[in-house]
């Protein structure tokens, strides 16, 4: 196997490939990326035994295929020489476990593992699927998977539940203190739909949010707890989480006969930010202390002492007053422009309910 590859469109695709390679010593194979070259492309993959990717370079800018054949390449390894050398080309060449790269000024000489050691990764040739662009796919990760339990013996609580339905795709994460919910719109193709039972691995959709670049769309297509993404070139495998996700309906609270204030969200996170300074673990969280026209953002610690930030809002009802987990409190205003409008739905000592105009929302159970 020989090939000739620009380092400076070959080396971000082979990174992001190789981010999906085992990192515990599994097997040794697994801790690699597997090349294989035809005529027309090299194809490259990895996987942990869990989620894997597979990516087709056609032969162009990118690489050139000068002998097929097939070979491990070591990800650590290459990946620094690719990234330090100046050079514009590299020359990638294989024969049994010895592997050579060169270049314009370098050399090096390798010891690689038998390329049949290596496992098949899927395909992506699913029928029914759902489209999601990518933007709104991305949003749902990013404002989801901060809230799962990945150390709860709920195995379920480790992962990202994900909703399939005729024109929405949705994603819920709990730990059973707070649940994160957005919804977005997607496209059903061929019937495809999954209520209830999907459940996304946090590494699976770190790995999926990586691989979105300048992609606009993203494929989904699961089945018996398999997921297979496809975005632009590269296909993504996961098996997905086994297990019972909680009834997550029923912990949403009423909106119902509850006070409702909006806040501008940068004001609150950082009216948050200054009086949890002087919370403590045994007075951890920050009081919501309502009354007319404004809310008070408090917080006391153990010999530490007192805080309280003023903002004023648009309230007129009686003085209400619940303490919830700053940083509970702090991971889902992050996830939100500073100028975002967020409506608040409250009563004392019961669960606080946020939401966005874009189909996010919120839970928070309060401190007694």
């Amino acid at each position: 196997m020989k090939i000739r590859c620009r380092r400076d469109k070959f080396l971000p695709l082979f990174s992001l490939t190789a981010s999906f390679a085992a990192t515990r010593d599994v097997r040794p194979a697994l801790q690699n990326v597997k090349l294989s070259a035809v005529d027309s492309s090299v194809l490259l993959t990895a996987t942990d035994g869990d989620v894997g990717v597979r990516v087709e370079i056609p032969q162009g800018d990118a690489i050139t295929v000068e002998e097929t054949g097939d070979v491990i390449l070591p990800a650590k390894l290459l990946r620094k020489i690719l990234a330090e050398t100046t050079t514009e080309e590299a020359v990638i060449e294989a024969e049994g476990t010895s592997l050579t790269v060169t270049g314009e000024n370098f050399r090096y000489q390798l010891t690689t593992c038998e390329a049949s050691d290596f496992p098949p990764v899927a395909s992506f040739d699913a029928e029914t699927y759902h489209k999601i662009p990518t933007k709104v796919f991305g949003e749902m990760i990013r404002r989801t998977a901060f809230a799962i339990d990945a150390e709860n013996s709920h195995y379920a609580l480790g992962g990202v539940l994900m909703n399939f339905v005729a024109d929405r795709v949705s994603a819920v994460a709990t730990d059973g203190r707070r649940l994160a919910f957005q919804e977005g719109v997607a496209e059903a193709v061929g019937g495809h739909e999954s209520e209830n039972k999907t459940i996304f691995p946090p590494r699976t959709l770190n790995l999926i949010e990586r691989a979105f670049g300048d992609v606009d769309e993203a494929l989904v297509a699961v089945n018996e707890g398999q997921a297979l993404i496809k975005i632009g070139s590269f296909v993504v495998s996961s098996t997905l989480i086994d297990g019972r996700f909680p009834n997550w309906r029923a912990i949403f609270p009423e909106k119902s006969g509850r006070k409702k204030v909006d806040f501008i969200a940068g004001p609150l996170a950082s009216a948050v930010r200054q009086a949890e300074i002087v919370a403590s673990e045994k007075k951890p969280g920050v009081w919501l202390n309502f009354e007319s026209g404004k809310v008070v953002v408090a917080a006391a610690g153990e010999e530490i002492g007192e805080s309280s930030v003023q903002i004023p809002i648009s309230y007129d009802d009686e003085k209400t007053a619940l303490r919830l987990d700053s940083k509970f409190l702090s991971d889902f205003l992050r996830c939100l422009a500073p100028e975002e409008t967020v409506s608040f739905y409250f009563l004392a000592d019961k669960p606080a309910l946020f939401e966005t105009s874009d189909g996010y929302s919120y839970v928070i159970m309060p401190l007694t």
